[in-house]
């Protein structure tokens, strides 16, 4: 008797360990969006921008237009005032992939405006402006590492890469350099 106990809790055991085991085997629907992720993602620029090429973090900043010769580079604590449009990649079959759903748009009229390195826009938006000159205009590919990663936005699903159609307006410089007064005696 005592021997068919054991038994049985040993059965027990091992059916357990095995759910787990297949239970931790099967993906996790987070897991299945980022892969969806990376894939449209890989499928768009292939399509779009074969040539391009991602940064360390994954951003493509894809150059469409140059700035007019002079123009300053944009760097930490400049205000920048830029016309975007922000679009999810979807992909269908009579069209394939392409932009999808436009989920933010500055408009035509009114440029939106931040600070870099205020912390104000997504971590994406950070690392491309600083790629970028008064008057460029660029395509912005920000994977969800560097936007909004696992957690929807309003219209933006988890784990969705962004696509930012942007054209740099304006760059008000800094004011960083210390200014030294000196005093005449």
């Amino acid at each position: 008797m005592k021997y068919m106990k054991r038994r049985g809790l040993n059965f027990l055991l091992l059916v357990v360990v095995l759910g787990v085991g297949f239970v931790s085997c099967s993906k996790t629907s987070r897991q299945k969006a980022r892969e969806l992720e990376v894939e449209l993602r890989d499928k768009y620029v292939a399509k779009y921008y074969p040539d391009a090429q991602p940064t360390p973090s994954g951003l493509y900043v894809i150059k469409e237009q140059d700035a007019p010769a002079g123009a300053d580079s944009i760097t930490v604590g400049d205000q920048v005032k830029v016309f975007y449009t922000g679009n999810l990649i979807e992909s269908t079959d009579s069209t394939g992939v392409q932009d999808g759903y436009v989920f933010d748009s500055s408009g035509d009229y009114e440029p939106f405006t931040f600070t870099v390195g205020a912390g104000s826009v997504i971590s994406g938006w950070e690392e491309a402006i600083q790629q970028m000159k008064e008057g460029e205009k660029a395509v912005w590919i920000i994977p969800s590492t560097l936007g909004y990663s696992g957690t929807p936005q309003s219209g933006v699903p988890a784990y969705s890469t962004l696509v930012f159609h942007v054209t740099v307006y304006k760059v008000i410089k800094s004011n960083s350099d210390p200014v030294i007064i000196e005093r005449q005696f």
